[in-house]
């Protein structure tokens, strides 16, 4: 989220209610219209609705849900189009389908989706995403069309009281707001953009950051396992010289067997040629028409999320420390050294990027 829409959101929810008498008739008027919210089984049964203009913005909506605070960030990453030699390669729930043949494609062609953990929009006003109640999964992608809808989500906005509930099935009651063409014209997007997005469904957030917002858990209120791709990409910026392909393929191969995985080699022989180094549930790409380079890492980020990270970062600090030396080897002087463009465990560094002049080159 970048400085204009995080602003756009906060004036949103929070306008200057200067007159008492304004903020009197919103506390006698909401009660009424929470009320008589509609409710929804699913993201996707809201969606459908708003698509619809069954629901209309600033309506309150009740939802059956799981809230949680991984979600994706970039529009792109630089990933593999297979996950390895065979389908066992992918860690987390397999992809499922009536047709054998397609299902094992799907499989051997998706990436657990890259999420990460938004960082506060203000001092306690925190993004969140509403996944499906069965949802094992926070999403998928892939070259397979329709991939990346497999998981349908809804953003929303919360205060901290409502992060206590992040990855348990909950019923969420909120109302519904819309980004509007302003918004996105203020950032530089053309208002066909707006159309396009209101058409896909990816204007509309839920507000939970209301005095009379709810997020209460449904049942026994048990975390139970979600799993997510953890994602780094990085480029070798080198001011003189040339750096040897082999110790950065050997080195990824070494970063990649010390956090416990058994890694494989391939090259892709059309294309760019770049180079796979992988195993069952990582795998890293290295350009080699340009030095760029990208680790992703099936993990389950419901249960285990401090050890799946702890195992990530001990990859991408390896692998920065084998630049360095292979930087040394070579007599190759490098200006980013131990610097990742985007890494999905450091988001407050990450959303710096991604608000940065050089972002969309990245």
């Amino acid at each position: 989220m970048n400085d204009n829409t995080a602003n756009f959101l906060a004036q949103q929810l929070y306008p200057d209610l200067k007159n008492w008498l304004a903020t009197l008739a919103k506390a006698l008027r909401v009660p009424v219209k929470k009320a008589n919210a509609k409710v929804f089984s699913s993201p996707s049964e809201l969606l459908n609705a708003l698509k619809a203009n069954n629901v209309q913005p600033d309506e309150w909506v009740t939802l059956e849900c799981k809230p949680s605070t991984f979600g994706p960030f970039l529009r792109n990453h630089f990933l593999s189009p297979f996950i390895g030699h065979h389908t066992g390669m992918r860690l987390g729930p397999q992809i499922q389908s009536e047709h054998p043949i397609m299902g094992m494609m799907g499989q051997i062609t998706s990436h657990l989706k890259p999420v990460g953990i938004y960082p506060p929009i203000d001092d306690d006003l925190y993004q969140i995403c509403l996944y499906p109640t069965d949802a094992a999964v926070f999403g998928m992608i892939g070259i397979l069309p329709g991939t990346d809808k497999m998981i349908e989500y809804l953003p929303a906005v919360c205060t901290s009281k409502h992060l206590t509930f992040s990855n348990i099935v909950c019923n969420v009651t909120g109302i519904v707001r819309q980004v509007s063409p302003k918004s996105l014209s203020d950032i530089g997007a053309p208002i066909e953009k707006w159309e396009e997005l209101r058409q896909s469904g990816d204007i509309w957030f839920l507000d939970l950051a209301d005095d009379y917002s709810e997020v209460n858990p449904i049942g026994d209120a048990v975390t139970t396992e979600i799993w997510g791709g953890l994602y780094a990409s990085g480029h070798i910026e080198i001011v003189d010289g040339a750096l040897q392909l082999k110790p950065l393929v050997d080195g990824m191969v070494e970063s990649i067997r010390s956090a416990g995985f058994e890694p494989h080699v391939t090259q892709n022989q059309a294309a760019r040629k770049e180079i796979m180094v992988y195993g069952a549930g990582i795998r890293a790409v290295i350009d080699t028409q340009v030095p760029l380079y990208s680790i992703h890492m099936d993990a389950e980020l419901g249960l285990e999320y401090a050890a799946n990270k702890l195992k990530f970062d001990t990859v991408t600090k390896s692998y920065l420390n084998v630049i360095e030396e292979s930087a040394n080897l070579s007599s190759v002087k490098v200006a980013n050294l131990h610097d990742l463009d985007f890494t999905y465990t450091n988001s407050e560094v990450s959303y710096s990027v991604l608000r940065s002049l050089g972002s969309d080159l990245i």
